[in-house]
């Protein structure tokens, strides 16, 4: 668990990147209604969660930067006894201030009239000149309300007052880790380990891929309540050629691969990891080239990954290595056939979302947490394999996070042996 110091520490990071005479205003958001009276269970605004530790929705997060003095306040659901017997227990002042390191704790419906004493204090030498906003598409803080929405009637009110969007500077913040964030990943990625050997235990064909997703869920659920980062893909056979495979309702044949794209979250930091493993428990001679080729690229990924490096660095060295290799292994005529086979990027952050926000152009720095992902697709072949690891991009290189999840064929074979 990340201490609450931390949160602390990241807030006076983002203060030092704001102008004087400026206010912060970052939103949890709200729960969007999926029909009649029905909404989707609720996910906090990551870039809100970041700063303040607060899962629960309807909440705000102020700060006011005022002649080199900052001012917190944090705006919380009141108690409400009847919404409590209904959808559960909401933070008391004393649990935000505690889990928040916040210690002026108001009520969300007093936020408005907070905010407009503050921009209209008239003394010049207090005047809010600067506000601050996370303006990302679609940031929905009410049932048709949009920060946009903020941003725009702000401005129209207050002359003086620039309407800056603060979620470029929160994002570089967010893309190097500090160590209490790796250690978050590293449990995550063990539970997700976790659940890919029960699925490599009780693998076999006649199953259902939603069987083996539904499996992976109740381990890390049994473990230790976990959630998934993102929706299971189970896919066997030809079906592993579809990158996001949506609909896990095919029954697994002998002597065909199934891919596995899956992680547990912990502490809401995410582990993506793939693998792909024999239904019967043997690769064959043809899915043992392809995954070695396979198996190869991500290889070489983790060890090109250092400082300095691009992501589109990384991607031109897996096409450059996976067309070689296919051309070799007469899979494909010519090394331009390659995007036929592979055709998605080797890499992308990852952190409090599966797909971390990031700027992928930037170099690669100390601290970041990408994904190393290499992938071939032969649809005609009904084969699809992807070996994904998480990587830590180190001082000198890089560490491979989910290195004792197994991938070698050997290693996979011989744990499967053992099955129940």
């Amino acid at each position: 668990m990340i201490k609450v110091e931390e949160f602390k520490e990241r807030r006076n990071k983002l203060y030092d990147l704001l102008e004087e005479n400026s206010v912060l205003v970052l939103y949890s958001g709200v729960s969007v209604k999926r029909s009649a009276d029905e909404c989707f269970p609720f996910t906090v605004n990551r870039n809100f969660y970041y700063l303040t530790n607060i899962k629960q929705e309807d909440s705000i997060f102020l700060a006011v930067k005022l002649n080199g003095v900052i001012h917190e306040y944090l705006f919380v659901s009141e108690y409400d006894e009847l919404k409590e017997k209904w959808t559960g227990k909401r933070l008391t002042v004393n649990e935000a201030k505690e889990f928040s390191g916040i210690d002026n704790i108001l009520y969300t419906p007093t936020f408005n009239a907070k905010l407009k004493l503050i921009l209209d204090n008239e003394t010049e030498l207090e005047r809010i000149n600067h506000l601050y906003l996370d303006l990302e598409k679609e940031n929905k803080i009410g049932d048709d309300l949009e920060t946009k929405d903020i941003a725009n009637g702000l401005s129209l009110n207050y002359d003086n007052l620039e309407v800056i969007d603060v979620y470029e500077k929160i994002i570089r913040l967010r893309m190097i880790k500090s160590q209490g964030e790796i250690e978050e990943f590293k449990e995550a990625i063990s539970k997700t380990n976790i659940g890919l050997q029960n699925i490599m235990k009780n693998i076999k064909p006649g199953l259902y891929e939603y069987q083996l997703s539904s499996l992976f869920y109740y381990t890390i659920q049994d473990y230790d309540y976990s959630e998934l980062s993102f929706p299971t893909i189970a896919a066997g056979g030809v079906n592993a050629t579809c990158l996001h495979y949506p609909t896990p309702i095919s029954k697994l044949n002998d002597n065909e691969l199934c891919l596995f794209d899956l992680g547990a979250q912990n502490n809401m930091y995410c582990a993506d990891i793939s693998r792909t493993y024999p239904v019967n428990g043997k690769f064959n001679d043809l899915q043992r080239k392809i995954y070695e080729i396979v198996l190869g690229c991500n290889k070489l990924i983790i060890k090109l990954v250092k400082p300095g490096i691009t992501i589109a660095e990384l991607q031109q060295a897996a096409i450059n290595y996976l067309a070689s290799k296919c051309v070799e292994a007469k899979l494909i005529e010519k090394e331009s056939d390659i995007s036929k086979y592979y055709f998605h990027n080797i890499s992308h952050h990852i952190g409090l979302d599966t797909h971390d926000p990031s700027f992928r152009n930037l170099p690669l720095e100390e601290g970041n947490i990408i994904s190393d992902e290499p992938g071939l697709y032969f649809k005609e072949l009904g084969i699809g394999i992807r070996i994904e690891d998480d990587i830590l991009v180190t001082s000198d290189g890089s560490y491979n996070l989910s290195g004792k999840i197994i991938k070698e064929i050997n290693d996979i074979e011989r744990f499967m042996s053992f099955k129940n």
